[in-house]
């Protein structure tokens, strides 16, 4: 009976555990893919004197269409030796799910991954990081939702990890200089104070390998600094503890006065809108006063109502309350108009 399992090589040549070599050593087939990462000269030789066997280089295209290794797997004990923890990547969590459908027993060998490794290696409280999200090349000149993930994590005052793609294929990956200026560019968009120039940051390049680097400082400095070779993982800092700073001022060499507090002065999507509607609402409301029909005086007085409660609302912090009640104050007015009581001039 055949077997597929999932070998984690960890953040180096070197990372792979013991229990995983056991695997490769055991296994049929064993395949080797690394397209996500790039390729250590000397990884593939590593591996095979480490495990006595021959090993296949895939590619991108093989594993994400997975035909070949499920048919084999059938039949055959077959391994896949992959970069990190196995399971971080979709691709492969897609590949272990088709597998036990077709009734093919599963096996994953975890290993170290820059998700639990990024906060080892900066110094920050790992419970303090939130949803992570990747910066890719398609995405760089837009990164909207990066931005938003940023926005959101910053606003119950977490930790972001900005994981920076590389593609060994095309040999190119988003550096921390792109990464920031698209930040920056989703800022001018978007305009929530996420982020600016004096944000404080952290690039972590090559984790885990000995030629791994480590830099801190704000966008405005980053966007000029080598940071080393790829791949390359971005920290924006929330909220921090006095235990945090310390590690990141020796860890990163810098001195406690550059560190900052990323979350003040961010604000919600209600801070930024509410204000807005409730003005533009209460020039409409202005625009009607003294041609309002006294039987409909009741509906402007409620709109009124409505406006106030949305600030008053935002004031406490409850954001979904303010939004509705600026939409109540909107509707309302905007009922006078559609009734053709009176012209609204919003």
């Amino acid at each position: 009976m055949g077997s597929l399992c999932f070998v984690g090589l960890g953040l180096g040549p070197l990372g792979v555990t013991l229990e995983g070599l056991e695997e490769i050593r055991k296994a049929d087939i064993v395949y080797l893919e690394y397209y996500t990462t790039p390729h250590e000269p000397t990884i593939l030789d590593v591996l095979e004197k480490a495990a006595g066997r021959q090993l296949s280089v895939v590619d991108r295209g093989f594993v994400e269409d997975g035909g070949s290794i499920l048919e084999e797997a059938s039949r055959s004990r077959v391994c896949l030796v992959v970069p990190g923890d196995p399971m971080i990547a979709t691709t492969h969590s897609d590949l272990r799910v088709r597998a036990l459908r077709a009734g093919i027993e599963t096996r994953v060998v975890h290993a170290a991954s820059i998700a639990s490794a990024a906060a080892s290696a900066s110094g920050l409280h790992f419970y303090k990081f939130s949803r992570a999200t990747t910066i890719t090349c398609e995405t760089l000149a837009n990164p909207e939702q990066a931005y938003r993930q940023l926005h959101r994590n910053l606003l119950e005052g977490s930790h972001t990890l900005f994981l920076l793609e590389y593609d060994t294929e095309g040999e190119r990956g988003v550096s921390p200089s792109e990464a920031i200026e698209g930040l920056l560019r989703a800022e001018s968009n978007f305009k929530r104070g996420v982020v600016s120039d004096d944000t404080f940051a952290l690039v972590l390049a090559r984790v885990g390998r000995r030629d791994q680097r480590n830099v801190a400082g704000a966008f405005s400095s980053l966007v000029r600094a080598d940071c080393g070779d790829p791949p390359h993982s971005l920290i924006v800092p929330g909220r921090l503890h006095f235990t945090e700073v310390e590690s990141v001022c020796s860890v990163f060499g810098v001195e406690s006065s550059a560190v900052r507090d990323n979350s003040e002065g961010v604000r919600s999507t209600s801070q930024v809108l509410v204000p807005r509607y409730v003005e533009k609402a209460k020039r409409a409301l202005e625009s009607v006063r003294g041609r309002l029909p006294p039987e409909y005086s009741a509906v402007a007085e409620n709109a009124e109502l409505y406006m106030k409660d949305a600030l008053d609302f935002l004031a406490k912090g409850d954001d979904e309350l303010a939004m509705l009640s600026i939409g109540y104050a909107e509707g309302l007015l905007d009922s006078l108009g559609f009734a053709g009581v009176v012209r609204i001039e919003w």
